[in-house]
């Protein structure tokens, strides 16, 4: 049982929590019984309260959207309310008999206006649940990718080590040659997987880490990067910019679009350049290789896609990075013919992107290292 001090303190706050959840109710209904007060005392002029009555009950209801019951009950109070007065004044010959047909005519106009706010509510809330369904389904994909990077990643990792040693271990060719193969499709299963998360996490909100970045730096060092290991990547022109990207990601794609060129044209020159441009910043990877098939420049870039068949094939995965990574940006990503043979593929960030606000973080930076 509550004690007397709660009785008395629950007794003393009572009407200021009253006050708080229907203080514009009750002024409302003050606001009712001053105008048929008024419809009463002015006589001629008795329309006007009259129509104040029923101009504040539709304002009313729009602004609070009452409950079924709560309105039928508020209009039948107004009908009669209404109704009454005018009737006395009719009685009294203040007002034309035909004054009365009003009050059916502004109850007709307030339940059309009833049908559509409650219309206009119902659509409301589905929308409201259909956008809290998107953002569960949007934490579940979250979630899982999260999940598959623990569960997919650890154990190929483990296996790949293991198959590595055995190797190094091995006590003829041709279980080398057995574990160079095991090590090769596992090293190749761990990129494919790398590269599905990736995409994955690309459809997440916090794809993007964007901060204050000296592009043109990034490109001519993840150029520099491969340049050690593959002597026929060149640095071409590139320009100095400073803007606001995903400095990782940006080199992830940067590095996908010279592995795809590498892969392709193995024995073929490679040139990376960067170039400021009206519609934004444009990170070029030209290569003198077979180029693109014709007719497949607008689906190289989609999942799964795979272009000329020479060198190995892969997953037809990486290109569909860089486009992820380039309209994450709010940017672009092109393939275009080199004069003289091979292809050009251009990934184009925009200087000011509505979508990317700075975010001091350096997740995205230590999450990839390229694959140089």
């Amino acid at each position: 049982m509550a004690s007397i001090s709660e009785v008395a303190f629950t007794a003393r706050h009572r009407p200021t929590v009253v006050w708080h959840e229907h203080g514009v109710d009750i002024l409302w209904w003050c606001f009712v019984a001053i105008n048929a007060w008024a419809i009463l005392m002015l006589r001629a002029w008795a329309t006007v309260p009259f129509h104040f009555i029923w101009i504040g009950v539709t304002l009313m209801y729009g602004w609070r959207v009452w409950s079924l019951k709560v309105t039928v009950l508020s209009l039948s109070v107004i009908v009669v309310v209404t109704a009454v007065t005018m009737l006395v004044e009719v009685v009294h010959g203040y007002q034309e008999p035909d004054e009365l047909t009003e009050i059916p005519l502004m109850a007709t106009v307030f339940l059309v206006m009833v049908v559509y706010v409650r219309r206009r509510v119902a659509a409301q809330q589905e929308t409201e649940q259909i956008a809290a369904h998107n953002l569960a389904l949007v934490e579940q994909s979250r979630t899982l990718v999260q999940n598959a990077s623990h569960v997919l990643r650890t154990p190929l990792t483990i296996a790949l080590g293991h198959a590595e040693l055995l190797q190094q271990a091995a006590m003829s060719s041709e279980m080398t040659e057995d574990a160079h193969v095991v090590v090769t499709e596992l090293s190749r299963l761990k990129q494919i997987t790398d590269r599905f998360l990736r995409l994955a996490k690309s459809e997440q909100p916090d794809f993007l880490y964007p901060m204050e970045t000296a592009v043109g730096e990034l490109v001519s060092t993840t150029a520099t990067r491969w340049m050690a290991t593959h002597p026929l990547i060149g640095l071409g022109v590139v320009e100095s910019e400073v803007m606001s990207v995903d400095p990782g990601r940006v080199a992830e794609a940067l590095d996908e679009l010279i592995g795809n060129a590498i892969v392709h044209c193995p024995a073929a020159s490679v040139e990376v350049s960067g170039s400021r441009r009206a519609d934004g910043y444009v990170i070029s990877v030209a290569d003198r290789g077979p180029g693109v098939p014709p007719g497949m420049t607008s689906s190289v870039f989609d999942r799964f896609t795979h272009g000329a068949e020479t060198g190995p094939r892969g997953a037809g995965l990486g290109l569909a990075i860089v486009k992820a990574v380039s309209e994450g940006h709010g940017g672009t990503v092109d393939v275009r013919s080199r004069r003289g043979g091979g292809s050009v593929f251009e990934m184009t960030l925009p200087f000011a992107s509505h979508a990317l606000e700075p975010l001091h973080s350096s997740e995205s930076l230590n999450g990839f290292t390229g694959t140089a």
